[in-house]
């Protein structure tokens, strides 16, 4: 549940906006970051703050790649899928991060830690095979670094 000081905050950002719907994106990035992902109870506090229904939301997030209905690992791991970095051998790290994290991609390995994501184009195209951990672009990566950029993400829950 939102605190005062937190809806204070989105409030006067969505005021920002020449209408409220517009502040949206913001709205749930926001309350991802606070929740982990964007469970119904979220929705239902963006749909007041931002005038649009929960379904609406729902759609959003849907569409919105970066946002997430699920929960997802400490460590998010995208994983480039486009052209330059598939030729480069993506897939192969796609299979080889299974492995490492004993689930499939899109799951939260055992330990909470990580979530292996296919993503379509980081724009990483001059580091292919590519990848974000976290946000911070990994690359070119081969099978040894990925390995060595999921074992960190594994030790630093520990």
């Amino acid at each position: 549940m939102l605190s005062e000081q937190e809806r204070h905050h989105l409030t006067e950002h969505i005021a920002g906006y020449p209408e409220a719907r517009a502040g949206a994106i913001y709205t749930l990035q926001f309350l991802q970051k606070k929740y982990g992902h964007l469970h119904d109870e979220a929705l239902r506090e963006a749909s007041e703050l931002c005038g649009l229904s929960v379904t609406q939301l729902d759609e959003l997030v849907s569409f919105y790649p970066l946002l997430f209905r699920h929960p997802v690992g400490r460590h998010l791991l995208r994983v480039c899928d486009s052209v330059a970095c598939h030729m480069a051998g993506a897939a192969a790290l796609l299979t080889e991060a299974e492995r490492l994290t004993g689930v499939p991609p899109g799951q939260v390995s055992r330990d909470g830690e990580v979530t292996v994501l296919p993503h379509v184009c980081l724009g990483l195209c001059d580091r292919a095979p590519a990848a974000l951990l976290d946000d911070v672009a990994q690359g070119p990566l081969n099978e040894a670094a990925l390995a060595a950029l999921i074992e960190t993400a594994h030790e630093e829950g520990q």
